[in-house]
């Protein structure tokens, strides 16, 4: 057992090594195709993947970020800044995305309704129109234009002002994002989202500079300890088998000889020595890349701020090394053994 789990720490530790550049790269790429060429702040702890995906977390701010941005030093370099609360809500069964944002809305005509923006997809379901009216957890929105095509990935959203959003999602005073946007042509940007993090208190304001330089300290640290990672582990695998069988068989020296006085052939019990380690090292393999699926989702979420998994195209090249060593490590110990004199091995101590 104790083989095992030190053959899957080293599997996990050389599964997330191979796959983190491949996993990290191919989530950069989308989220920075999706995150434009602005910088969007979001509370610190925000999972970026999931935020894109849609699916909102409780981390919030203050909704007074945006005006701590127009306050500051840093105004000139931020001529937009839109904050906005999103959230997942369902109504009448339809899981929707109400998205709170301050924006004037054009007045629906009844002072004691709301007006609201709609995606095409979400009044379809719905069976809404312009004109009509909508009720969310008591709080009635007149429908003043369904977005026919929506913004891109907004099909199911509701558009309301914030602080009706806020209400709803309750979270008074609150946001979960902020996009800041202004020539940043001549613009240091990883410095100034450095400032933009110092000046809105527990933020993370990510840009598309600012995940690329991650991603690249991430490929510069890997390829500065992958052959020493390798040579170790390799190693490490090597001689816990090794060291396994060996100890089997001097335990069950006295055995070994009796079984080879009778006339056993020497073949057979190296063959059961191989099928044992092999079987140790392919459990070691699998149980390694289970292990390593919290741990690439840890290393993401503290380096990237993303959830990663680990990539499952090394499974064959970890199975064919394991059988590999472990054919290696077990059948030396055990031809030592079964070379020697049957009654030495029967010998008492």
């Amino acid at each position: 057992m104790l083989t095992v789990l030190l053959m899957a720490f080293i599997v996990a530790i050389l599964v997330v090594q191979s796959s983190l550049n491949t996993s990290a790269e191919d989530k950069i790429n989308e989220l920075t195709h999706k995150l434009g060429q602005g910088m969007l702040v979001v509370p610190e702890g925000t999972d970026l993947e999931s935020f894109y995906s849609m699916r909102y977390g409780p981390e919030v701010m203050p909704d007074d970020y945006g005006e701590r941005i127009k306050n500051s030093p840093l105004r000139k370099h931020a001529g937009m800044t839109e904050p906005r609360l999103y959230g997942n809500i369902t109504v009448e069964g339809t899981d929707l995305i109400i998205i709170g944002e301050n924006q004037q809305f054009v007045p629906f005509g009844k002072a004691d309704h709301v007006p609201a923006v709609i995606g095409v997809g979400a009044a379809r379901v719905l069976g809404l129109r312009s004109g009509d009216i909508l009720e969310v957890q008591g709080t009635k929105f007149g429908i003043v234009k369904v977005l026919d095509p929506p913004p891109k990935g907004y099909d199911m959203g509701l558009f309301v002002p914030l602080n009706t959003a806020q209400g709803i999602l309750g979270k008074p005073g609150m946001i979960n994002a902020l996009n800041l946007g202004g020539c940043w042509c001549k613009l240091d940007i990883p410095a100034f989202a450095a400032q933009v993090e110092n000046t809105l208190p527990g933020t993370m304001a990510i840009t598309i500079d600012g995940m690329a330089k991650a991603q690249t300290e991430i490929n510069s640290l890997m390829e500065r300890y992958s052959l020493l990672l390798w040579i170790a582990g390799t190693v490490l695998v090597a001689g816990s088998i090794a060291f396994l069988i060996f100890y089997m068989v001097r335990k069950g020296e006295r055995e070994i000889g009796l079984l080879l006085s009778i006339g056993l052939s020497p073949i057979k019990i190296i063959l059961k020595n191989i099928s044992m380690a092999i079987i140790i090292a392919l459990v070691g393999v699998l149980l390694g890349h289970i292990m390593s699926i919290p741990l690439m989702s840890w290393f993401g979420k503290a380096i990237l701020r993303i959830s990663l998994a680990p990539s499952w195209q090394y499974l064959p090249h970890f199975l064919a090394g394991s059988l590999m060593i472990g054919l290696i490590a077990s059948s030396v110990p055990s031809w030592l053994v079964t070379r020697l004199d049957p009654t030495s091995l029967m010998r008492e101590e």
